[in-house]
């Protein structure tokens, strides 16, 4: 059997364009899977520009479609070929355009609307765990960044930088620490967050940088864990050992919050990226390392824990070979 791949156009409050693929033939309706990307201007394949490519959400559309189901995948507002303005968006405008593409499933007929599952990476998880909450969906995954508070994910982030510049070698860690750049990561943050926090305006500067100050505010007010608690559909949560961006060590208390199914796993040598990798990423070699893990293939243990889960929950079918059209 082969892959198809159709260009459409999801109505939320704006036009979203997304990559709809799916086997060509099928005697029955079929789970399907909407992939929500994280955060920033990663479009649907996690494109960012020519230099910041991750690949990933394209990777995992073909995997996930190979393997039997549905995928769609979707520019966010104001990124790629959707409309909107990236810088006014909110979190809750994103959430809005999850749904919208939920029902966009739903309403297809080769969906079996019973099983359209959520998967979210990064702020996808967030996302997706709000969608999950409102709306009655076949399954949820969450990818690097499950129970977690975009707020603690940001700190332990700072936290990690000041270790890394205490250990800095050379001269450059020489000079951080001679300024004393340790000390003022988290007040010069705190006091930004605060900025932001105490503005009512959806965009402003913050250190001379356009920031989207609706999207921090609603962020940092949400409380993912309060949308866990009513999450009822199986839940499966996945976060790399070597992940600097989100923390794995969150993950055990995943069952505490969700009433269904809900399982666990912690990946060694995967980053944030979902890629495998065989070093921690340190503040200063961060972008290279994100540059570089986009030419590399999926972790191949995630891809055994996804279709092990999956197979447990909805079908098994047999590989199948892609073609765009």
């Amino acid at each position: 059997m082969k892959i198809i791949e159709k260009e459409i156009s999801i109505q939320s409050k704006v036009a979203l364009k997304g990559t709809l693929s799916m086997p060509e033939t099928k005697s029955v309706k079929s789970p399907a899977i909407l992939i929500i990307v994280g955060s920033g201007k990663l479009d649907r394949n996690g494109k960012v520009n020519k230099k910041l490519d991750l690949k990933l959400y394209r990777q995992l559309a073909e995997f996930l479609t190979s393997i039997g189901y549905i995928t769609l995948r979707y520019d966010k507002r104001g990124v790629g070929e959707s409309e909107g303005d990236f810088l006014t968006t909110g979190l809750w405008d994103l959430v809005d355009d999850a749904q919208a593409a939920v029902q966009f499933l739903k309403n297809l007929p080769e969906v079996d609307s019973k099983s359209v599952i959520v998967l979210g990476h990064s702020e996808g998880c967030t996302i997706g765990t709000a969608v999950a909450a409102r709306e009655d969906l076949g399954g949820l995954i969450l990818l690097s960044g499950a129970v977690e508070r975009i707020s603690e994910a940001l700190k332990r982030q700072r936290d990690l930088a000041v270790v890394d510049i205490k250990i800095a070698k050379g001269l450059q860690g020489f000079l951080l620490r001679l300024f004393g750049t340790h000390n003022k990561v988290e007040q010069q943050a705190q006091k930004a967050i605060n900025k932001v926090l105490q503005s009512t305006d959806d965009v402003m500067k913050v250190n001379f940088v356009k920031t989207n100050a609706k999207w921090m505010r609603e962020h940092f007010h949400y409380n993912v864990r309060e949308d866990l608690s009513k999450v009822t559909c199986p839940v499966l949560a996945i976060t790399g050992a070597r992940d600097v961006q989100a923390n794995p060590a969150v993950l055990k208390d995943l069952p505490i919050y969700v009433k269904g199914d809900a399982q666990f796993k912690v990946i060694e040598n995967m980053a944030h990226s979902c890629k495998l990798v065989t070093h921690n990423s340190s503040i200063f070699t961060m972008k290279k390392d994100i540059v570089a893990q986009g030419n590399l293939p999926i972790h191949p243990e995630l891809k055994n824990q996804l279709e092990t889960w999956l197979q447990d929950h909805y079908i098994n079918t047999q590989p199948i070979q892609s073609i765009t059209i």
